[in-house]
């Protein structure tokens, strides 16, 4: 199942796709959205353009779309948002040489932030 997603973004030439929210913690339900996190070079830097460009209307997939650039700004300036994704997500397909350089930022972003639950505070 997992590989068809990425297949289904294949024409984007996503540099990540991550697996998030309920169906990566494993708590999902009949009714459950599947969330994944889309990075690619080909995607607007307008968030509403990116998601347009990787909505699908058929299906459960609900995807949270960036560039490239405009994922890295973000995670660099520590996007909670993207550390939770990061923190818990699972990583379905992607550029070795790009996830191993998000690796290393979120590895050391993460060293600013703890986190009680699903909240995030400054270290």
């Amino acid at each position: 199942m997992w590989e068809e997603i990425c297949e289904l973004y294949k024409d984007l030439q996503p540099r990540l796709i991550i697996l998030f929210g309920s169906y990566a913690r494993g708590d999902y339900t009949e009714e459950s959205d599947i969330d994944i996190l889309i990075v690619s070079d080909k995607l607007s830097t307008d968030p509403r353009e990116a998601f347009i460009q990787t909505f699908k209307p058929k299906g459960k997939i609900i995807p949270t779309a960036f560039n490239t650039s405009v994922f890295l700004k973000k995670l660099k300036e520590g996007s909670t948002f993207l550390l939770e994704i990061l923190e818990d997500g699972k990583i379905l397909c992607g550029d070795e040489e790009f996830i191993a350089e998000v690796k290393r930022i979120y590895d050391d972003i993460r060293k600013r932030y703890k986190r009680k639950g699903k909240v995030w505070y400054w270290n």
